[in-house]
């Protein structure tokens, strides 16, 4: 049975202390770039959860330079990562929020977000861990608040068990359309995705990945 109830979030510690440069980039840096600070000057958002070392972030954003590219992380390395990137490469339509998702479904006005992408969230293989899943109908119900009308989503997975939980999850909701049900599509990263350090991680396993596409209705 899927619970309705909001995923306990969990975070991995890191396997090395952050550096001197990581921390100075966080404490100092990454205030220029918050959602708060940044909200207000583009038009509609774009949302990424869980941006990892932030590859798709970066692309988006010189893809799309009239939009906000918001992204939601909580790990210090990749966000310290992150911002060392946003400053290399000059972008200014990227806010970084690092606090849990549902903090930030607070924030977010209903209908003002374009995309949301959601790349090779944690699959939490073991059963006594499976309440740490992000998908979840908590979560689709944010979806359907904050994505405007037509909105779409992108969730990638390389594992067939999270796969069946999260097409499960979103085709009970009665508010979003399942864009390529044709499995042969589902093998094939979409155009606007690049390619990650996780996807490279699944190749490097030889692990089948699974590219999904979703809509909201209108």
């Amino acid at each position: 049975m899927i619970k309705n109830s909001n995923p306990i979030f969990y975070l991995k510690s890191s396997r090395r202390s952050l550096s001197l440069k990581q921390k100075e980039l966080i404490e100092i840096n990454l205030k220029k770039y918050t959602f708060q600070s940044l909200k207000k000057e583009k038009n509609k958002i774009f949302l990424e959860i869980g941006f990892g070392y932030g590859e798709n972030l970066i692309n988006l954003a010189k893809k799309n330079k009239n939009n906000l590219i918001l992204g939601c992380e909580i790990y210090k390395p990749a966000i310290a990562h992150l911002v060392k990137k946003i400053e290399e490469n000059n972008l200014k339509n990227i806010a970084i929020f690092s606090n849990d998702i549902f903090l930030l479904f607070k924030k977010i006005k209903n209908h003002s977000v374009k995309k949301i992408f959601l790349l090779f969230p944690d699959p939490w293989k073991k059963k006594k861990h499976h309440k740490r899943r992000l998908v979840s109908q908590a979560l689709i119900k944010n979806f359907d608040n904050i994505l405007e009308y037509n909105g779409e989503i992108y969730v990638s997975t390389d594992s067939k068990d999270y796969l069946k939980v999260i097409l499960e999850i979103f085709l009970k909701s009665k508010n979003f359309l399942w864009v390529d049900k044709k499995p042969r599509k589902c093998f094939k990263r979409p155009e606007i995705l690049a390619r990650t350090k996780y996807e490279k991680k699944a190749d490097l396993n030889s692990n089948k990945k699974y590219f999904l596409k979703f809509k909201k209705k209108s």
